[in-house]
């Protein structure tokens, strides 16, 4: 059995001890007024985006600022893919295509994969399943096929960023699994 580690004292002297202390203290400082800072910066940020009136909101707490800022976020990204799909009807069908490549690569590495846990994997493939079911539900004008009314989300663009709801695990749709689609939309 090893020796438990000296304390700081006994190898370097009293007097290191209180140094390092000291050292750790103003790195946590440091830290803590980096955080502060760019909380401070994305206040103002997004209470701007937002067109709030900053005298208004001058005591939030860090929680909201970030819980307003994830809100807009989400927000943006259903905007650009309202105006993508305005732009190009074709995007939900290449948006499913490939969620389901990328669902067929997950059952595939996850089939070859040992030591990943049954229920873990069954969940998993059960969630992507139940997201793939969200997605092919979606109808858009010239886009997709399926009944509206059967997306759970209040906006159809919402369902592409935001999977909450309760659909049961879905067939795959598209492409077998071997044959990879050039028409893949790719949100990087």
């Amino acid at each position: 059995m090893a020796a438990p580690p000296l304390p700081i004292s006994s190898v370097y002297g009293p007097s290191h001890e209180f140094l390092f202390t000291d050292i750790r203290s103003n790195v946590e400082r440091r830290r803590g007024a980096r955080i502060n800072e760019s909380l401070g910066q994305l206040k103002t940020l997004i209470l701007d985006a937002l067109k709030k009136d900053s005298s208004r909101h001058s005591k939030l707490e860090k929680a909201d600022i970030l819980e307003m800022t994830v809100k807009h976020l989400r927000n943006l990204q259903r905007a650009q893919m309202t105006a993508a799909l305005s732009a190009d009807p074709t995007v939900l069908g290449k948006y499913r295509a490939g969620f389901n490549e990328c669902m067929n690569e997950v059952t595939r590495f996850l089939s070859t994969c040992e030591g990943v846990n049954t229920d873990v994997r069954t969940r998993l493939l059960s969630h992507l399943s139940a997201c793939l079911g969200q997605i092919v539900a979606m109808n858009y004008p010239g886009g997709g096929s399926g009944n509206a009314a059967a997306t759970p989300s209040a906006s159809p663009v919402q369902g592409l960023t935001s999977f909450g709801g309760s659909i049961g695990p879905a067939s795959q749709a598209g492409s077998p699994i071997g044959e990879r689609s050039e028409s893949v939309w790719r949100p990087w």
